[in-house]
């Protein structure tokens, strides 16, 4: 199976072919990338990587440390340009991690979430609460995310994967 993450440096950082060796993984993330931006870079990706079996989404760091909390209509367009070309059922949102950034109001990343579950159901793809799986899983939040509080830390990652791993 073909795997495509897009989105961030949350994807960037990470092996996902270490974590996914039976499978064919392509790592698109790239530090900095914005919802806008990866719209803008989302047609170069799909004519470069056609036909991949499974995308996961993880984007909207950026614009949450930027203060942007209005990109969900952006999202809800590179969630069209997908299902343009893929089925809606091999396309995962991912949703936000739940950062330890002190400037965040503590209501944001739950109100984005529920906006991209809600995108999610209404583009029939599927939804991983990493959010929810961070809290549940991990004794310490915080020990997700390196020093900085936004990167994840291997514990972070491993949580993720395992996440992935039922749907793959």
């Amino acid at each position: 199976m073909t795997l495509l993450f897009l989105g961030d440096s949350l994807v960037e950082f990470h092996n996902w072919q270490a974590c996914f060796p039976a499978h064919s993984v392509v790592n698109a993330g790239r530090a900095g990338e914005t919802v806008a931006g990866l719209m803008a870079s989302l047609p170069r990706l799909l004519h470069r990587y056609p036909d991949p079996e499974r995308v996961v989404i993880m984007i909207g760091t950026n614009n949450l440390l930027m203060e942007d909390y209005a990109f969900l209509p952006d999202y809800e367009r590179i969630l069209a340009t997908l299902i343009g070309t893929l089925p809606p059922e091999r396309i995962t949102i991912t949703s936000l991690p739940p950062f330890q950034v002190a400037h965040l109001a503590h209501s944001i990343v739950p109100r984005l979430n529920q906006g991209l579950f809600q995108l999610s159901q209404q583009k029939k793809t599927a939804f991983l609460d990493l959010f929810a799986a961070f809290k549940a899983e991990a004794q310490s939040v915080a020990a997700c995310f390196t020093n900085d509080g936004v990167h994840l830390s291997d514990l972070g990652y491993a949580i993720w994967s395992a996440c992935l791993t039922p749907s793959l």
